[in-house]
C-alpha cells in the first residue's frame, strides 16, 4: 500500500492477532471499512484499532506455556509420549489380514 496510514490484510491480521480469514470475513461483512487501491484491499490503522472482533474464540494462543497448575494436572504417561513426539487420543487402526 502506498500510504503508510493503510495496512495490508496480513499486517491487520498480525496487528489484531486474527487469521487474515478472519480480517477477509470481516471486510466481506462490512463490518470493517476498507478500501481498494490497484487491486489490493487497503485497512485503515483508525478503523482496524475501531474493529471489534465478533465470535472470535477464547483459548491459549499457540507457542504459549500452560501454568504451573495445568502441567501438574498431565498426567505421567501423557508427558512421555509428549516427550516421545507421539501422538494420543487416537485410536490404532486394525489392519485387515
Amino acid at each position: 500500500m502506498s500510504t503508510s496510514n493503510l495496512l495490508t490484510v496480513a499486517q491487520a491480521a498480525k496487528l489484531k492477532n486474527v487469521t487474515i480469514s478472519a480480517i477477509y470475513q470481516a471486510v466481506q461483512s462490512g463490518r470493517l471499512p476498507h478500501r481498494r487501491e490497484l487491486g489490493h484491499i487497503g485497512i485503515e490503522r483508525g478503523a482496524l484499532q475501531a474493529w471489534t472482533i465478533v465470535g472470535h474464540k477464547a483459548g491459549r494462543p499457540k507457542g504459549i506455556a500452560v501454568s504451573d497448575d495445568v502441567k501438574r494436572r498431565i498426567s505421567e504417561k501423557q508427558k512421555q509420549n509428549w516427550a516421545q513426539g507421539k501422538r494420543t487420543g487416537r485410536k490404532k487402526r486394525k489392519e485387515n489380514d
